[in-house]
Parts: C-alpha cells; sequence; structure tokens
C-alpha cells in the first residue's frame, strides 16, 4: 500500500461519482485521509526502529574497531554500485566471495577498516528504505545524513582525540592508525557526491507526469521536496569529512615535528665530536663523503665515512624517524597524501630550526675552532649534508626534502653572526 495506490483510489472514485452523475462535489468519502495517517505512523515506527538497529549496529563496530586495514570482499562492489546508482540491483549471493586489498570509488583506491565496510552496507540500506517506502523519505535521508555525522564524530573522538586508547580498545594510536583513519574519511567523502547526485535523481520532477502526479498528491510532492532539499546537505557532510582528513593529515605532520624536537633538543643542546682531521679534510677537500662499504677485513665502524664522523648523533636518530614513518605512511596511503603531510611537517620544522638559531647557541672550544669545516656552522653545515645522504632515497618525498634542506641552509646563512669565528659559516 503506498500513496501512489491511494491516489488511484481517488480516481476510481472520481471516476463512480462521475457516472452516478452526483451533483454534490463531496459525494462519496474520500477514504485516503484515514488511511494516509495509518500508513505514515505505521512506516514512520518502521523507520524509527530500523534507524536505531542501524545506530546500534555501527557504533558496535566503532567500539571494537581496532584500526588496522581489512580486505575488501567482492560483495561490496556490488553493494558500492547500488549507493550510487551505478547498476542494477544483483544478488550478492551469486557474487564471487573473493577479496580484493582496496575498494575502489572513481578511479581512486582507498583501503578499509571493517566499521567503513559496516557504514556502506548500512548506507545501502537505508537507499533502499527510501525506494520501498514513498511516504517518508525527508525523513529517511535525514537519518541517513545524521548516521553519516556520527560515524565522523565518533571517529574523530576514537582517533584523533585518543578515545581508543581511554576505552583500551588500542593501546596507543600509531601513524598507520592516524593513516588508516584518514583513509576512511577520504572514502567517505568521495562517495558522498555520487550518493548525493543519485538520491538527487530519485527525487527530481520527471517533466509533466510528474507534476500531473504532484498535483493529484501534494503530500508526497511535500515530501519529495522535503527530501531533495536534505539530500544537498551532503555537500556540507562530505566538506566535513574533508576536514577531517586534513586535520589528520596535519597529525601525522605534528608527529613529525614532535620527533624533530625530541633529537633538536640534543642537537643544540650536545656539542658535536672533536672532529677527526682525515674526516674533515676529506668534506673541505671537495672529496666524496658518502659511506663506503666495508672493505676485507674492515670492520663497518672503520668503514664510516667523512659524513658519518663529523655528523651529530642526534641527526641519525631524527633521520631514522624519518625513513620509518614515510614507510608506513606509504604503506597507507597515496603518494600525493604522503608528500603533503611531509611537506607541512618540513616547513614546520625549518621555522623551528631557524627560530632556534635566533637564540644563543652555545659554541664552545673544543670542539668547535676558527677553522673551515670545525666552527659550528660549518659542522651544522655537516650535519644537513648528512641528513640529505640518508634521506635522498626516499624518493616519493624529494620535493619537499629538498625544500627542507635549502631552507636549513639559507637559515644558517641568514642567523649565523660572521664577526664570531667560531659560529660562522664559512664559504
Amino acid at each position: 500500500l503506498s500513496y501512489g495506490a491511494l491516489d488511484r483510489v481517488r480516481e476510481l472514485q472520481e471516476q463512480c461519482r462521475q457516472r452516478l452523475g452526483a451533483k454534490d462535489v463531496h459525494a462519496g468519502v474520500d477514504v485516503r485521509a484515514n488511511l494516509r495517517t495509518v500508513l505514515y505512523s505505521q512506516t514512520k515506527a518502521i523507520v524509527e526502529e530500523f534507524d536505531k538497529r542501524c545506530i546500534e549496529r555501527l557504533e558496535c563496530a566503532l567500539d571494537q574497531e581496532r584500526w588496522d586495514r581489512t580486505d575488501v570482499p567482492s560483495q561490496y562492489k556490488v553493494i558500492l554500485d547500488q549507493l550510487l546508482g551505478k547498476e542494477q540491483r544483483k544478488d550478492l549471493d551469486a557474487v564471487d566471495q573473493g577479496v580484493e586489498r582496496f575498494l575502489h570509488v572513481d578511479g581512486q583506491h582507498f583501503l578499509v577498516v571493517p566499521a567503513v565496510l559496516t557504514l556502506i552496507q548500512l548506507l545501502n540500506d537505508y537507499l533502499r528504505l527510501c525506494m520501498e517506502f514513498e511516504t517518508l523519505p525527508e525523513v529517511i535521508v535525514q537519518r541517513m545524513c545524521s548516521l553519516l555525522k556520527m560515524f565522523n564524530g565518533r571517529t574523530h573522538q576514537l582517533v584523533l582525540l585518543g578515545q581508543a586508547v581511554s576505552k583500551e580498545t588500542l593501546k596507543k594510536i600509531n601513524a598507520s592508525n592516524l593513516a588508516l583513519c584518514s583513509q576512511s574519511c577520504g572514502l567517505v567523502a568521495q562517495i558522498l557526491p555520487s550518493l548525493q547526485t543519485h538520491l538527487q535523481s530519485m527525487f527530481a520532477p520527471e517533466g509533466a507526469a510528474a507534476v500531473a502526479a504532484a498535483a493529484s498528491s501534494g503530500s508526497t510532492a511535500a515530501a519529495r521536496n522535503a527530501a531533495a532539499l536534505l539530500v544537498a546537505d551532503l555537500s556540507k557532510i562530505a566538506k566535513e569529512y574533508d576536514d577531517h582528513r586534513t586535520a589528520l593529515f596535519d597529525k601525522l605532520s605534528s608527529i613529525l615535528v614532535d620527533r624533530y624536537n625530541f633529537h633538536a633538543k640534543k642537537w643544540f643542546s650536545a656539542p658535536h665530536q672533536e672532529a677527526v682531521e682525515s674526516a674533515s679534510s676529506a668534506l673541505w677537500d671537495g672529496k666524496d663523503g658518502a659511506v663506503a662499504a666495508p672493505a676485507a677485513g674492515e670492520t663497518a665502524e672503520e668503514a664510516k665515512g667523512p659524513l658519518d664522523i663529523l655528523a651529530h648523533e642526534a641527526l641519525d636518530g631524527f633521520a631514522k624517524e624519518v625513513m620509518n614513518m614515510y614507510r608506513v605512511l606509504l604503506k597507507h596511503l597515496t603518494g600525493d597524501a604522503v608528500r603533503r603531510i611531509f611537506a607541512k611537517a618540513f616547513q614546520d620544522i625549518a621555522a623551528r630550526f631557524d627560530q632556534r638559531l635566533t637564540q644563543e647557541v652555545a659554541a664552545p672550544s673544543p670542539p668547535y675552532e676558527d677553522e673551515i669545516g670545525r666552527s659550528l656552522g660549518d659542522r651544522l653545515l655537516v650535519d644537513i649534508a648528512f641528513m640529505h645522504e640518508r634521506m635522498e632515497k626516499l624518493t616519493g618525498i624529494s620535493t619537499p626534502l629538498q625544500h627542507l634542506l635549502v631552507d636549513l641552509v639559507r637559515h644558517l646563512q641568514t642567523r649565523l653572526p660572521a664577526a664570531e669565528p667560531l659560529n660562522a659559516l664559512h664559504p
């Protein structure tokens, strides 16, 4: 029973009235009014119960989520196509039961966690409900939008605000968890424009036939118009997901900056080890400072090149952390996302390096001397060269890294006064 069926009953009533020649326009009882009320109340009760169960299911999935990658069962491709209106409904039982590493949306590939797969399935269920119950489309769309906002808000609390740790679901929030949460946000933000288009097509007028139908069923037209207005909110929700993804990227950048701050304390507080004459000469005479492979009978320590010998030990720890973060992020994110994260982090690091140089930097003697390759400025320059040597194989972030190194050298040239021999940077 639907509003369309009730409208058909009204048409039959009108035909009967005309055949009977009834002059009173109110002849006959309009049975639609009471039935519409009954239909509306029963449908609303069904929608509310359905919505309650969906919320409970999603909350359960989020409470149990460990933010580890999961494979994507093949049936989710069909579910996603149905959700976005790309093909007719298929029998999910007939779909190949294989799995894939990614969920593909409009040519983009996303790693997923179990909770976001649950969200996609529930959104498709809401869409089916919207198709099957034409009496309350605006209520169903409103509940769908609320579910999307709830998922975004809860993931923000669990991951960015660390509630997954306080709830003891995770011991700590690591870079992998943050990256996978950003993938979930990016996936939903990518889906919503197509979902919006699909829903708009469901509620859009279809020419004269739709106008005539609206005239005979004002309440149906009003409900569809209200639903269409609510569908427009999906653009705002997509932006909220995109903003959440940006906040997760910023958090990853801040982790890199925090690790720089940790190593920079030692870098600027503990003097370099005293320069080794052979290593210093090798660098400043223009010889290759790369790390050589150990020769026969030579230990790895003996085979170290000038950069390894002269560079501050704090830089080795920082370089290792950068490389580890790069490998983790490249495993979970696209190359563009990784570059974006490192570009922001390196920009902040360069600014902090510059700020530190404006403060007093101790240059005790020894190890620093008023000689080429032995002043504080020269040793810091060696440190920068060491970072380049250690990280030059990180080709995915070569441009942000190059900008960082150029900025660091520029700050050295600007901030270290030539009037102080122990601090000066030699040309």
